[in-house]
């Protein structure tokens, strides 16, 4: 639908990435469109005829603006660590009942865990509850949380349907359940496992798929257990299942548990920056180990997510970032005090962190 005056646009969805003349992002796909966003296009001079964009019912409108997160007061940072902390402590109860009872209490955790997850997702902007998950302290709980946050918002990129975003929240809360079937040593241990211990490390992935089943659970969500570890060309495991061998649930769990995995402190290594891992994942999409189609809408998520967030520069500074540059999304424009830094065109600096 075309519109003939800038004003027209308030309150309706845009439809597509806008971009100005440069290909830096201005505002992304499905973003309902505000008066300030508006008057950026006006700025940027962007023709009314490249704006595509559809009118929300007042319906549909009024759920948005009430599932959006509202302006926060000075407390809701605490509120939100608050939150992950309940959320560790309540991972911790379910992998308590599955030692004690040796089946995964599915209904508690859907009923009880995933909602605190998702409450707490809505709190904070997606880099900012990555900031509130490194004050945890068991490394498994904060990579529980960061994969469901994840792949539901890699889900909705995708546009799953409801009832199977539904599906993937549960497998992501579940994905690694089979990890309390490991030897303790093993989980705690502060250094790289050797070749031996690693092979032994890969088997939760079959007792997880197994735990799951003997719970009764949606098959799929055990499917996802048994194969987040497998990569498209082959080359995972515990199979060297390859592409469409793979389930789909599965090939998002996969994505978001590498993401999170790199993005985190672990006992033995500090969290990789961010742009080495936006690297690492694009070129895993280049070399066939994630599935394009899906690697790619991920990359676009996040690089849509970045605009307004805030960083930390590889020299210690602080910054903003401002645009982004589609072909580029690892080096966008950053404000930083009275100062602009396009990073695309700099080898001295990269973007060490996102803290939101």
């Amino acid at each position: 639908m075309l519109y003939d005056k800038y004003e027209d646009l308030i309150g309706k969805r845009l439809l597509h990435h806008l971009t100005d003349a440069h290909g830096l992002l201005l505002v992304p796909e499905g973003t309902l469109l505000s008066e300030s966003q508006v008057e950026k296009m006006r700025k940027f001079k962007i023709d009314l005829a490249d704006i595509h964009a559809e009118p929300v019912s007042p319906e549909s409108g009024k759920q948005e603006a009430e599932t959006e997160p509202e302006p926060e007061p000075q407390a809701a940072p605490a509120d939100a660590k608050e939150l992950v902390r309940k959320t560790g402590a309540r991972l911790q109860d379910v992998e308590h009942f599955v030692q004690a009872n040796g089946t995964v209490p599915v209904a508690e955790l859907e009923d009880k865990v995933l909602p605190v997850i998702m409450e707490a997702a809505r709190k904070r902007n997606l880099f900012q509850l990555f900031a509130d998950l490194k004050s945890m302290g068991d490394y498994r709980y904060k990579q529980t949380i960061g994969v469901v946050v994840m792949s539901a918002m890699l889900g909705k990129w995708l546009r799953l349907e409801e009832q199977e975003l539904s599906l993937l929240t549960t497998a992501a809360s579940l994905y690694d359940i089979g990890s309390v079937k490991l030897p303790s040593y093993l989980l705690s241990k502060p250094d790289r496992y050797q070749p031996s211990e690693f092979e032994i490390m890969k088997e939760h992935t079959v007792m997880g798929h197994r735990l799951l089943l003997e719970s009764g659970v949606d098959p799929r969500v055990a499917s996802v257990a048994l194969q987040h570890h497998e990569r498209e060309d082959g080359s995972g495991y515990p199979r060297g299942l390859k592409g469409g061998e793979i389930d789909r649930l599965a090939k998002i769990v996969a994505l978001a548990d590498a993401y999170v995995a790199m993005t985190s402190d672990r006992p033995y290594r500090a969290a990789i920056p961010f742009y080495q891992v936006v690297r690492e994942i694009h070129g895993g999409i280049i070399r066939g180990r994630f599935d394009s189609a899906i690697g790619l809408t991920f990359l676009n998520g996040l690089m849509a997510a970045q605009i307004g967030s805030d960083v930390i520069l590889s020299d210690g500074r602080g910054g903003k970032i401002l645009l982004v540059n589609p072909n580029y999304p690892t080096e966008p424009l950053i404000a930083v005090e009275e100062e602009f830094i396009d990073l695309s065109k700099t080898d001295s600096l990269r973007i060490q962190e996102i803290v939101g």
